[in-house]
């Protein structure tokens, strides 16, 4: 549809400055559509699970009262620094409320395969279980499995093939560290 074809309501052509007005008056009706819906929102109890609201944020004063239990090996024991990054931002707690266990497995699976059976691609799958119990009963209050898949290229040289590796498990401990925090946040939080 060209300019010219735009006309007015009294048949003129308005050259498109009638066009300009629809898409102003149509931006407006979006607005108008969406406020109540975000006012709502914010009505309901609606807060962010990461930002703050004034001085606190959701779940992070129940974060600091959970005791986060050793994970065996190297990946686990990185999985454990992430998670106490996220917990404990004003240092660990002395008499915890909580006791996190958790596990961590893991698989590589080579997925494109070449004709001599070398594989180009591989996927990593990271496996945690973890379980939220009660300090104080040792009964578990929550319990879920995080994973995480990562993908990633096979290498030929040595080296770049370990790093690449290294970097696809770091990936999913990142992800896995950041499930687990936002769901025993938020069960915490529903706690509370």
């Amino acid at each position: 549809m060209s300019s010219s074809d735009l006309h007015n309501d009294n048949g003129h052509n308005d050259n498109g400055h009638n066009g300009r007005a629809g898409v102003r008056r149509r931006g407006l009706l979006t607005l108008a559509l969406l406020a109540p819906a975000v006012l709502a929102t914010a009505a309901c109890g609606f807060q962010p699970m990461y930002g703050t609201v004034g001085a606190n944020s959701i779940g992070a004063a129940e974060l600091q009262q959970v005791d986060i239990g050793l994970i065996p090996d190297r990946y686990g024991q990185k999985l454990r620094n992430h998670l106490i990054d996220r917990f404990y931002a004003d240092g660990r707690p002395a008499a915890p409320l909580y006791r996190l266990q958790t596990t961590l497995t893991a698989s590589e699976q080579k997925l494109s395969l070449q004709k001599d059976a070398t594989a180009t691609r591989a996927q990593l799958v990271v496996n945690a279980p973890y379980q939220l119990i009660d300090a104080a009963t040792g009964k578990i209050l929550f319990q879920a499995n995080a994973r995480s898949f990562i993908s990633y290229n096979v290498l030929e040289q040595q080296y770049g093939a370990l790093a690449t590796v290294e970097n696809a498990y770091d990936r999913a401990i990142l992800e896995i560290s950041n499930e687990i925090t936002t769901r025993v946040a938020a069960e915490l939080g529903r706690k509370s």
